[in-house]
């Protein structure tokens, strides 16, 4: 009877793990006993229940750093498995547009009425030279907000974007 967990629900499949920096200690050390022991038990269970999972994680600390408060143990468990770093959309302009084609047919997908739009070399040239303190995150709220606010246009301008505002 006792409650499935995220963890189970995964097994034979992966587990994202996003934000890993802001993992509680007591967290830490439930995810760290799972990749060694690979068995978990239930909240509320008293059996042990074997799990085959792939933990990925993301975070934008410097889980190295030890005034992170990330535990070392668990991080050599999770980078044995290998590392991938990428880096903040600001480093890497080149896929700017097309992460905004993307998010704007799938703004328009999800918008009843929504036109097809094209973006205008004006609006690219905004979106491109803005830095993204909020990475791809806030590029994708940027153009949703754009389309969700003027559905009804077939081109995205300068004006339709609010970039750099608090929220987007």
């Amino acid at each position: 009877d006792a409650k499935v967990g995220l963890i189970e629900r995964a097994h034979g499949g992966d587990l994202f793990l996003d934000e890993i920096a802001d993992m509680p200690t007591e967290v830490q050390a439930g995810i760290l006993r799972v990749l060694q022991e690979r068995q978990v038990v239930r909240v509320g269970g008293h059996q042990t229940k074997q799990v085959d999972v792939r933990f990925l994680s993301a975070t934008n600390a410097n889980l190295d750093d030890p005034k992170q408060g990330f535990r070392s143990d668990l991080l050599d468990r999770l980078k044995a498995g290998g590392t991938l770093s990428l880096p903040p959309l600001r480093e890497r302009r080149e896929d700017i547009p097309l992460l905004v084609e993307k998010f704007l047919r799938e703004a328009e997908s999800r918008r009843l009425g929504a036109l097809a739009r094209e973006v205008s070399p004006d609006a690219l040239t905004l979106l491109a030279t803005h830095d993204w303190p909020g990475n791809v995150r806030e590029l994708r709220s940027v153009v949703f907000d754009a389309v969700t606010r003027f559905p009804d246009v077939e081109h995205l301008v300068p004006g339709h974007l609010r970039v750099g505002q608090p929220g987007y």
